[in-house]
């Protein structure tokens, strides 16, 4: 007996890279897309419109987001989209306007797309922040040092997209501002352990 295969298998055979040798960040691309599509129908509000029941596989940016993985488009056929080529010879996924779209099964497939997008950029666990007096964010953690501190403000700063020059200024300032701490807490060492030899 065989199962018909369900959007759920398309997610895994896309996730695990079954049909094509497609990056992760390629991978989570497409997933995100998907992800717009499916959010669209889940809407009651937006379903019944044409524009949110298809997609335009010629499309420049969705062929660069959908083509690396070949199993987003089963996905797309296995919650209701067929193949359309349009008089103008344009290429399409789409709901045809007869079909009633559950919207229950969209939220379902919504969060089987969160899931997945969840299963290749796991989500960062949350941190305590401290704001410095420039502006600046820096992750608390009672076992780091200093420097460690400011490494991680660094990583953390990175991982959060790209900065405005007023805010790598601020990181900059924040960085030269933790050296000269660290600096004045080495000499005081220094002094402290000359003073003891001294003595």
């Amino acid at each position: 007996m065989s199962f018909p295969e369900t959007p759920g298998m398309h997610l895994q055979h896309l996730i695990l890279d079954a049909k094509a040798v497609a990056t992760k960040e390629q991978k989570i691309a497409c997933l995100k897309t998907l992800r717009i599509v499916v959010k669209n129908l889940a809407d009651p509000s937006k379903n019944s419109d044409p524009k949110y029941r298809q997609l335009k596989l010629s499309n420049e940016k969705v062929k660069a987001k959908i083509s690396p993985c070949p199993s987003a488009v089963d996905y797309m056929k296995a919650i209701g989209f067929v193949i359309v080529n349009d008089e103008d010879g344009e290429e399409y996924l789409r709901i045809e306007s007869s079909k009633k779209i559950n919207v229950s099964d969209m939220s379902a497939s919504l969060c089987e797309l969160n899931n997945a997008i969840d299963m290749l950029q796991p989500k960062e666990t949350f941190i305590e922040e401290k704001k410095t007096p420039e502006g600046i964010i820096i992750p608390q953690n009672s076992s780091l040092s200093t420097t460690a501190g400011a490494k991680a403000s660094s990583s953390s700063a990175a991982t959060t997209g790209k900065m405005s020059e007023k805010q790598k200024a601020r990181l900059l300032m924040e960085k030269k501002r933790e050296r000269e701490v660290q600096e004045a807490k080495d000499a005081r060492k220094k002094t402290a352990h000359l003073i003891k030899q001294g003595e």
